[in-house]
């Protein structure tokens, strides 16, 4: 009976903790796309999935936010969020190839959200680190 307990627990956990960092995620994409996108190109669509594009300086940003609920995609979410962003030239503000040239604002959400998903550089985890700790 405390075993079950333990995994019930165990597994709340961790789905609580998958759920309220992909939410995370998607604040933090939302706060970047709205102070640094070019004017008037933040869109935001919910179909099955929730959408999210703008573009920054011409080039074109745009993720789509799986189902919080499967927790089997949430690496997925935070390398495909670390690959649209370096696709569209927002590394890093402390990499050394780092040319970002926004505001103070911009430079705090933009940093805020590389903190959140990590790298993968040094070959860690695809999220940046171990959740559970």
């Amino acid at each position: 009976m405390i075993k079950d307990y333990e995994l019930s627990v165990d597994l709340f956990y961790e789905k609580y903790m998958c759920e309220k960092n992909i939410y995370t995620l998607i604040k933090l994409c939302r706060k970047l796309g709205k102070c640094i996108s070019d004017k008037g190109t933040f869109e935001e669509r919910q179909t099955r999935n929730l959408i999210i594009k703008w573009f920054y300086k011409g080039n074109a940003f745009s993720h789509k936010f799986s189902d919080p609920e499967k927790s089997s995609l949430f690496n997925r979410q935070y390398s495909e969020m670390r690959k649209n962003l370096r696709a569209c030239g927002l590394n890093p503000t402390n990499e050394n190839n780092s040319k970002f040239s926004g505001t103070s604002d911009q430079k705090e959400s933009l940093d805020q959200l590389w903190t959140h998903i990590g790298t993968d550089d040094e070959g860690e985890t695809p999220y940046g680190g171990d959740l559970m700790r």
